[in-house]
């Protein structure tokens, strides 16, 4: 994939370079669901973040923190195991530096790199990988997280992203695990040429971040942690 249909892509981009093309669209409204199960009602809880620069840039980790140890008056901490570029390759081989963290909860969010179609994996590749990060999570409790579509040459280059943030569903209710599904609302943001929101057509500035994103994350883990719900 990353050799013949990298190739193409760039062909494709070197027609196209100054259309603004986004990704095709997704469903319009979010999927949301969470676990039934409750995390532990006392003591602190460690929540990270798994996934690619759209988990790791910003310091909405922090307001996050913030807003749910306040919720549930008790230490809430949000830890990133997330890198730039990175797909869910990388994040399969990261399992042991999660575990290490002992959180009790953890978002992953890779949809955005795995449909990348110079850098990506395929569908088939994505889905093993993620069976391996769900399946290496014995004790915290996994959430599967899409987020932010891509436009312009970012968007040509992940043309099949909503079968990624498909899959996300689809491993949500099969495996009965936890999904915040924040690409439909994120596509809702950026109607009314609303570009802005990010500049680069890939990367959401740290306030839509804030504005967008932030609130979806936390109003459904709150459905999750006593007295935030």
């Amino acid at each position: 994939m990353k050799g013949a249909l990298g190739a193409l892509a760039l062909g494709v981009l070197a027609l196209g370079a100054f259309v603004l093309w986004p990704s095709a669209p997704g469903p319009a409204d979010p999927a949301h669901r969470m676990p039934a199960a409750t995390l532990p009602a006392n003591g602190p809880l460690r929540i990270v973040t798994l996934g690619t620069s759209l988990t790791l840039g910003g310091d909405w980790r922090e307001r996050l923190a913030a807003d749910l140890s306040a919720c549930a008056a008790r230490p809430v901490e949000v830890v990133p195991v997330a890198e730039a570029g990175e797909d869910s390759d990388w994040g399969a081989a990261q399992m042991d530096r999660v575990i290490a963290l002992q959180p009790s909860l953890v978002l992953i969010e890779f949809a955005i790199n795995d449909a990348d179609m110079l850098d990506g994996v395929t569908l088939g590749t994505a889905r093993k990988n993620h069976e391996a990060i769900l399946g290496a999570l014995k004790q915290a409790v996994p959430v599967l997280v899409t987020m932010s579509p891509a436009f312009g040459p970012r968007g040509w280059i992940r043309p099949n992203l909503p079968d990624y943030e498909a899959q996300y569903r689809a491993m949500a209710d099969e495996r009965k695990i936890g999904l915040i599904d924040i690409a439909p609302v994120w596509r809702k943001a950026l109607e009314g040429n609303r570009r802005h929101l990010m500049p680069d057509g890939l990367h959401p500035t740290d306030a839509a971040m804030v504005e967008v994103a932030l609130p979806v994350i936390r109003a459904e883990l709150g459905r999750v942690i006593q007295n935030c719900g």
